[in-house]
């Protein structure tokens, strides 16, 4: 509460881009919301929500200091708060009191930028009373059986429940507890996960109701040697084999169909053999195929973003420059979306491709990797 210099504000102006209607009502600034409210709309925007926040000053007035120069109603509403969010929502804020506008930017600013998690309002919130408090503790042995793990006579019984990353000793990105086929010991785990970046060795995530699996790993380390591991290869036998009735492959099937998806593009997973990773070599791993799904890496990903909302806070602001000059737009939204080259509807193509593949991979009972 210490950052809140003021918690209500009246009058204040608000419009979103896409809808040039100004709404005029309430806004209330607690430690975790920005709350407006005008009529039938009410805005709930959580601070870590936003991605920037711009105070657009007024033209000076009286003052060689915008805080402290008098400005009329008019004047005032030169001012405004810009505030663009991570889920493409942007804002513009005004107000006829000019120190009220810069009390509330100064606000968000304080509550919206934050050194450490300790100062998130998760962290930073405590009840007066405990007697209301019902502890609800994630039991990972409970969320396993409830997908039929290690149950007899289920689609499960195939798998178990391993505690080998106790203390996060074997891998320092994975929960203690993990399932995987139950004829694979703790001992080819940990050999297995040598073979795997950061030791992110196969594990399941998901169990559907018809036998098939989800799991995840990180890639390889193959290397320009083209390196193996036998342990690493049993365990994603073990895996395609958990569906069959026996728990084994049969030794004579040639089918592949079970795919070990890399959502890399092809080219970025020859390159990283040069660092000493790299992607499965399929000849040694039976019963599956390689899908590479094309999907770009984090930066290349989070630049398009950037791109394609400059591209829309752009048009929002040549739309509502003509609206109140009285001219037509010059140019539309999708037009400057397009001219933006952000390539972002590709980047969302390739994502649901491979969402589709591994949908209709597991819907057929073929387990995904």
């Amino acid at each position: 509460m210490d950052h809140i210099r003021v918690s209500k504000v009246e009058q204040m102006r608000l419009v979103r881009s896409g809808n040039n209607t100004e709404y005029v009502g309430t806004l209330h600034l607690t430690t975790h919301h920005m709350i407006f409210s005008a009529g039938d709309l009410e805005l709930w925007i959580p601070y870590p929500m936003i991605h920037s926040a711009i105070l657009v000053r007024p033209p000076r007035r009286d003052s060689d200091d915008n805080v402290h120069a008098v400005y009329t109603e008019e004047q005032a509403l030169e001012g405004a708060i810009r505030i663009r969010c991570h889920h493409f929502l942007f804002v513009t804020l005004r107000c006829a009191d000019i120190r009220r506008l810069y009390d509330v930017f100064a606000t968000v600013k304080h509550l919206a930028c934050v050194g450490s998690l300790e100062q998130l309002y998760a962290f930073d919130y405590r009840l007066d009373t405990a007697d209301d408090v019902k502890a609800v503790e994630y039991d990972a042995h409970a969320e396993f059986r409830r997908m039929g793990v290690g149950v007899t006579g289920g689609v499960g019984q195939h798998w178990r429940v391993s505690e080998i990353n106790r203390e996060f000793q074997l891998c320092a990105t994975y929960p203690p507890v993990v399932a995987v086929p139950a004829r694979i010991s703790d001992t080819t785990l940990t050999y297995a996960a040598r073979y795997r970046s950061k030791a992110r060795l196969p594990v399941l995530s998901y169990l559907h109701a018809n036998g098939a699996s989800m799991t995840r790993s990180s890639q390889p380390m193959v290397g320009l040697k083209q390196a193996r591991s036998v342990q690493d290869e049993k365990l994603v036998e073990a895996i395609v084999a958990t569906s069959e009735p026996a728990g084994m492959v049969p030794r004579f099937r040639s089918e592949r169909n079970n795919i070990i998806i890399d959502a890399r593009p092809t080219t970025n997973a020859v390159v990283n053999r040069a660092i000493g990773a790299g992607s499965e070599n399929m000849d040694h791993y039976r019963q599956c195929r390689k899908v590479y799904l094309g999907i770009d890496n984090i930066h290349v990903m989070r630049d398009a973003l950037n791109r394609l909302a400059d591209a829309a806070v752009d048009a929002a602001d040549v739309s509502a420059t003509a609206s109140d000059l009285g001219h037509a737009e010059p140019a539309g939204m999708m037009a400057r979306i397009q001219s933006s080259r952000s390539s972002w509807l590709n980047h969302l193509q390739n994502i649901l491709v491979g969402v589709k593949t591994i949908v209709e991979a597991i819907d057929a009972g073929h387990h995904v990797l």
